[in-house]
């Protein structure tokens, strides 16, 4: 396991593709999905490629787009977070499934369908952006706790 801030990531990271991270947002609350969106729209290399307010339409936009990456609010009204988790990752088996929540209790869950991240919501754009760079390049599970991330290679 690694541990170091943020910045800590980011200076250590080249990244230095052209290849653009199409990215997938599911939440419930239309709010999240336009603050998400506009954290990710100044970036010049990743993609919002759609938004889904439940389950059903995500799984849909999974399969009609083709995203790199899922951000999934694991508190989804009428969705079973693990359960999505496992039924995105036999739908796209490579895809890279970042929950966005606060309560620690999801997390083993997460882990254990397949989850590629697990964040809170306190998070910063450019922690976003690092989180979603790290993930796609790396292929591994990262944390944040505060201040500090904390990258597990399974």
């Amino acid at each position: 396991m690694i541990s170091r801030t943020p910045i800590e990531y980011k200076e250590r990271m080249d990244f230095e593709s052209e290849d653009i991270i199409k990215v997938a947002i599911g939440d419930s609350r239309e709010a999240m999905r336009a603050g998400l969106r506009q954290m990710l729209s100044s970036e010049e290399n990743i993609k919002v490629v759609g938004e889904a307010r439940n389950g059903r339409e995500l799984l849909a936009i999974i399969q009609q787009l083709s995203p790199d990456s899922v951000i999934l609010d694991g508190k989804m009204r009428g969705v079973d977070s693990s359960q999505i988790i496992g039924e995105i990752k036999k739908l796209a088996k490579n895809i890279d499934v970042i929950v966005l929540n606060d309560e620690k209790g999801l997390l083993i869950p997460a882990i254990e369908s397949g989850v590629s991240g697990f964040i809170t919501r306190d998070i910063s754009r450019s922690e976003l952006v690092t989180v979603i760079r790290i993930i796609h390049l790396w292929h591994s599970v990262l944390f944040n706790n505060g201040a500090h991330f904390a990258l597990v290679r399974l």
